[in-house]
């Protein structure tokens, strides 16, 4: 299949250009222009080229592509990165912001939908647009048994916060890294029980206390796979090509 179709249907389904962004969403390195299977990865790293590449695979798919904000020189890992792609005729493409908040294939509906959540809607709002989603389980669920589901779903948590509610009923969900004030404003807001993320940071100990929230950590990364794999299955279907989810793990 052509590169450039699997492009164009990329950009028009997940709305690549509708988020403001620091990653540089969309084809990021081409290749020559055919794709025989496609490999989805969290990260453009070399470990996910080198095993896409032993895939025979054409064209990677990355939650963390190559290129954010400012102009990044080609040399050292970069360059290691960068080469390994070209050598191995791989095009690059990356959807940051794009997958977080997708309504289908996202990894923030994915987890609500493997949580069991009603009423799923968006929420979590950057720059007006959402990108998290929040639901209500079918039955409120005290704090350590709902723990015990998503560590079902992740894995071993990587940590939680329990300054809120004892019974949980309304969950939201950012895959990621998410610890921005006006995001704990809007928790507290919402009056959501549990917030659902991957990644924890030193500055969001203090604000859940003072917010009175409780977080559950299930890793950065295992949180981002969510959604790559759902496209994976989604492009397999609709545009009949093979792919393949390279797995990078990383502690974090």
């Amino acid at each position: 299949m052509e590169l450039k179709k699997i492009v164009s249907y990329l950009d028009n389904y997940l709305e690549i250009d509708a988020f403001h962004d620091d990653s540089a969403n969309g084809l990021q390195i081409e290749n020559s222009g055919h794709i025989k299977q496609i490999g989805l990865a969290v990260d453009a790293n070399l470990a996910a080229t080198l095993k896409a590449a032993k895939e025979e695979c054409n064209l990677l798919i990355v939650h963390h592509g190559l290129f954010w904000g400012k102009q990044q020189l080609v040399t050292d890992n970069h360059f290691q990165r960068i080469r390994a792609l070209i050598q191995a005729d791989i095009a690059l493409y990356a959807a940051h912001l794009p997958l977080d908040a997708h309504q289908e294939v996202g990894h923030n509906i994915t987890i609500a939908q493997k949580l069991g959540l009603n009423n799923i809607e968006p929420f979590a709002l950057y720059y007006s647009k959402p990108i998290g989603m929040k639901g209500k389980l079918p039955t409120p669920k005290p704090f350590q048994k709902i723990v015990a589901v998503l560590e079902k779903v992740f894995g071993q948590a990587r940590g939680f916060l329990q300054f809120g509610s004892e019974k949980i009923e309304s969950i939201g969900v950012v895959a990621g890294s998410a610890t921005e004030p006006q995001l704990f404003k809007e928790l507290k807001a919402q009056n959501i029980d549990l917030f659902v993320t991957g990644e924890p940071k030193h500055g969001a100990y203090h604000l859940a206390q003072e917010f009175g929230l409780n977080i559950f950590y299930g890793h950065h990364y295992v949180t981002e796979t969510f959604g790559m794999k759902a496209l994976g299955i989604h492009l397999q279907k609709q545009l009949h090509i093979p792919t393949i989810f390279i797995d990078t793990p990383c502690i974090f």
